[in-house]
C-alpha cells in the first residue's frame, strides 16, 4: 500500500494511524472481523467457510481473533445474533 501511495512505509504508517487511530493490519484484521459478523448473521455457512470467506488462513485463527475483538466466539455470536427478535430465523 505504501509503495502503491508512493511512500516510505514508515511515512504511510504514521500517516494511516494520525487519520484510522490504529495500523494498518490491525485495520485490516477488524475489517475481516467486520466481515465475518457479516457473513455469520446473514448466512448458515460453518466457521470454516467463513474464516476463509472473510479472509483468515484459518479456522482457529479466525476463533481467536473473532474472540478477542468482539467478546464471544463466533457461534455464541452467531446464536446471540439470532436470538433478537426480526433478526434472522430463531
Amino acid at each position: 500500500m505504501a509503495r502503491r501511495g508512493g511512500l516510505s512505509e514508515r511515512t504511510f504508517s504514521r500517516r494511516f494511524r494520525e487519520q484510522t487511530g490504529t495500523t494498518p493490519l490491525q485495520w485490516l484484521l477488524r475489517a475481516r472481523v467486520r466481515r465475518a459478523q457479516l457473513l455469520l448473521e446473514t448466512t448458515d455457512h460453518g466457521v470454516e467457510r467463513v474464516a476463509t470467506q472473510a479472509g483468515f488462513g484459518s479456522p482457529t485463527a479466525f476463533r481467536e481473533r473473532f474472540k478477542r475483538v468482539v467478546g464471544v466466539t463466533p457461534q455464541s455470536y452467531r446464536a446471540s445474533f439470532r436470538s433478537v427478535p426480526g433478526r434472522g430465523p430463531a
